[in-house]
């Protein structure tokens, strides 16, 4: 058995690395991992994105935590007290309602016969665009105790262990694509905690403040930002925050581009200039930034984690990867890209303040150095670009990507 890790140095794996583990078939069922083309390679700088599949449940009694050992499908998916089969509402395509859980089968799997014998271990988070409209997105591995997570040790002695996405809309109505990516999974040589890399220097490197703190927390930006339409134009001024509607029979389709018009789902909060700080209303949803702007080379990549989860009365969740070059090369020339913090109110109203500390930044160094591909473009068209890394590098105060720009209809 080929163990192509064999020269690799202990970190997150870039590209090239997880391709090489697909032709081994330690991951397999991944589809067009050796494509030049960025709109339909599934693998970024440091994370293979997991693909529905056309099997699919509703929890019947909500969300079940895995347990160590157990098959996922024998335990839960096989007692129709816990789950029960759900059908397509369309071709390719179902209807998940908000505040209900679903589970998925996806299309990857891992062959656990060949993967308990090295140190690939696995860290999942859903997709940026998911996080962003309030969608908790969490992996399932057989064999595993706990979500967003595989040790090879643990994984069952099969060639296809089987993953599972459960997927809980709370704000909006949603729909999903088979074959659409809503989480991502990060693969380690080593075990996550042996390639962590700190200390006040790396701060310094990485991150771009103005308050002079040395450590890697990230807090809340409540100043106000211009909000601009796709011409450039200011579309309003001395926005803090993005507040989701309460809105019923729309739901979001969570494929493609700028399909939606943010007006429909969201309200624009001003700054509140006086007292610095926002109401978080209960059960409300909201999209907020980071003071810190994250500047990365190509050897590192970034987990973002809520310091609580449960701040007082109010729970933070986003999408948790942050990949190599996020916030270089800025087309308009500013230093590093703000966070995105995704908030929601639970059963009392919270005061937030500016400045608040909200994350913290986990820093790992890659096993090879990423390479960067140069952006190309096609006659005629000069905002041809690659799919992945432009996405939300240029954010500052940003919606999901299946949002248009404000004022655009």
């Amino acid at each position: 058995m080929s163990e192509p890790w064999k020269n690799w140095i202990p970190g997150v794996l870039s590209k090239g690395q997880v391709v090489e583990l697909c032709k081994e078939d330690y991951i397999k069922n991944v589809k067009n991992y050796e494509s030049d083309d960025e709109d339909i390679n599934p693998i970024d700088h440091s994370s293979l994105d997991l693909t529905l599949s056309n099997e699919a449940f509703e929890m019947v009694t909500g969300s079940i935590k895995p347990t160590e050992g157990d098959s996922y499908r024998k335990t839960v998916i096989g007692n129709d007290k816990y789950a029960k089969p759900y059908s397509q509402k369309g071709d390719r395509i179902f209807l998940l309602e908000k505040k209900h859980t679903y589970l998925f089968r996806l299309n990857e799997t891992l062959d656990g016969r060949k993967l308990q014998g090295s140190s690939i271990h696995g860290q999942a988070t859903a997709k940026s665009s998911v996080g962003r409209i309030d969608v908790l997105a969490r992996l399932t591995v057989d064999g595993m105790d706990h979500y967003e997570y595989f040790d090879p040790k643990k994984l069952p002695s099969t060639s296809d262990v089987e993953m599972f996405l459960e997927i809980t809309p709370i704000t909006f109505d949603i729909k999903v694509r088979v074959g659409k990516p809503l989480s991502q999974l990060r693969l380690f040589y080593c075990h996550p905690d042996n390639s962590r890399i700190q200390g006040k220097e790396l701060c310094q490197c990485l991150l771009r403040r103005k308050d002079g703190v040395e450590d890697a927390t990230l807090s809340v930006d409540l100043s106000g930002t211009k909000i601009f339409k796709s011409d450039g134009s200011v579309y309003k001024d001395k926005i803090a925050a993005f507040q989701g509607k309460n809105i019923q029979g729309a739901p979001i389709e969570l494929w493609g581009k700028d399909k939606f018009t943010p007006e429909t789902f969201w309200d624009c909060l001003e700054e509140d200039e006086r007292t610095k700080r926002l109401l978080i209303e209960q059960e409300k949803f909201y999209i907020l930034r980071s003071k810190e702007r994250l500047c990365l080379p190509e050897g590192i990549a970034v987990y973002c984690r809520a310091i609580d989860e449960t701040i007082g009365e109010m729970r933070i969740h986003y999408a948790g990867f942050a990949h190599p070059f996020f916030g270089k090369n800025r087309k308009d020339g500013k230093e590093g890209t703000p966070l995105i913090f995704e908030v929601r109110g639970h059963n009392i109203n919270v005061n937030l303040v500016d400045g608040e500390k909200l994350a913290e930044l986990e820093f790992y160094r890659m096993s090879k150095d990423c390479i960067k591909k140069k952006q190309s473009k096609q006659k005629g068209d000069e905002k041809q670009e690659t799919k992945k890394s432009n996405d939300y590098n240029e954010q500052e105060l940003k919606l999901s990507k299946f949002f248009k720009d404000w004022g655009d209809k």
